[in-house]
């Protein structure tokens, strides 16, 4: 599956050639190559009819190029044929096409190559899937209430953060290129990639010999968490982990709009962070927050949040996303067609370029190519 979506105009990356042969959400990593303008090629077998596929798939293809080809012949054409840059990730499952990385090494010295494993090197082989990655990596034990079973991140993480660090490596070997007369040949280890995401786990462990564990949505000190308000909850961070003065601004505010209960707050043991971390003294202030919260959809919180310098943050559905005021005044999310002529909307590019901005595609053309020997 994949599709030959259209954007407009050329990218800083349009004199490069890419292969995508990944069989899974790998395929990311070529997918910001394409926006960026290069003419990434992702081959379908000849007698396969082109369709859509999944959602995710829509997005991770849309701006590939269809080619069709015939498995059999297909690593003597990759071999021929110059690419810059081919993305793989036979270590996961077989893939349709194989490719003899010593033949394209030898035929295109220059070219880059791009391996995706669960584990990497030596260790490439082995059997793994999204689940066993993130709990190898350190993510999976992060996530979750503290007395159940951890609770994984949807979507194949894993394997997107695998895409998006791929295309970070060919991006730098392509720029390495200009100064060297050979190829390389990347390693990306999916596991790796998650231990990435786990923040101030890892320091705080050498650093304070603290292990870090999940705590849900459980706050662990008042004013920094999880809070209810008039149309769902929003996400504050004004104590410990905030600012002293967004903490002083916050009880400030919740006391001038007269919240039943919040004269308690005007006492100054809630200046200590002890005090503010005692279960009950977290329980209360949860008390008095949903009372000042009732007051106030998230949107008005976030909004009169930044005027005083207080991190607050509206709790977004995937719905809520399409209209959130900073994202629609960005231009985040274009306008896309599918091949049945079905107006969606896809996120934009993750960045901003002035003078080589990204080519997001703008429809589903699934035109093929042509045909490889």
């Amino acid at each position: 599956m994949s599709s030959s979506g259209s954007g407009e105009g050329r990218g800083a990356l349009s004199h490069v050639r890419v292969l995508d042969l990944t069989t899974n959400h790998t395929g990311y990593g070529a997918r910001l190559l394409s926006d960026l303008g290069a003419s990434v090629c992702r081959p379908v077998i000849a007698s396969d009819q082109p369709r859509e596929g999944s959602p995710a798939d829509l997005f991770l293809h849309a701006g590939k190029q269809l080619t069709q080809a015939d498995p059999a012949s297909f690593a003597a054409f990759a071999a021929s044929t110059a690419f810059d840059v081919i993305f793989e990730s036979s270590a996961f499952e077989p893939a349709p096409f194989s490719i003899d990385i010593d033949a394209i090494q030898s035929a295109s010295p220059r070219s880059i190559i791009v391996s995706f494993s669960p584990f990497g090197q030596e260790q490439a082989g082995l059997p793994a899937t999204d689940l066993t990655i993130l709990a190898s990596g350190g993510l999976l034990s992060l996530g979750g209430y503290p007395d159940t079973e951890p609770v994984a991140v949807a979507g194949e993480q894993s394997l997107l953060a695998s895409g998006i660090f791929g295309a970070v490596a060919a991006l730098a070997a392509l720029l390495e290129s200009d100064t060297r007369t050979d190829g390389q040949w990347i390693d990306v280890s999916a596991q790796e990639c998650v231990a990435f995401a786990l923040e101030d786990a890892v320091p705080d462990y050498y650093i304070n010999g603290r292990t870090r564990r999940r705590h849900g949505d459980s706050a662990r000190e008042a004013g920094t968490g999880i809070y209810r308000c008039k149309d769902g909850y929003v996400s504050i961070v004004a104590g410990r982990l905030g600012t002293a003065k967004a903490w002083t601004t916050l009880r400030g505010w919740i006391l001038a709009v007269g919240t039943p209960g919040s004269d308690a707050l005007a006492d100054p043991r809630w200046d200590d962070f002890a005090f503010r971390g005692q279960k009950e003294n977290i329980d209360q202030f949860a008390r008095i927050f949903a009372a000042f919260g009732a007051q106030f959809s998230k949107q008005e919180l976030y909004v009169e949040g930044q005027k005083r310098q207080i991190a607050i943050a509206p709790v977004n559905s995937i719905g809520d996303l399409f209209s959130d005021p900073q994202l629609v005044h960005s231009g985040f999310f274009k306008s896309f067609t599918d091949a049945a002529g079905k107006e969606l909307r896809i996120p934009g590019a993750p960045y901003r370029l002035s003078a080589t901005p990204a080519i997001v595609p703008t429809r589903s053309d699934f035109v093929l190519a042509g045909a490889t020997p």
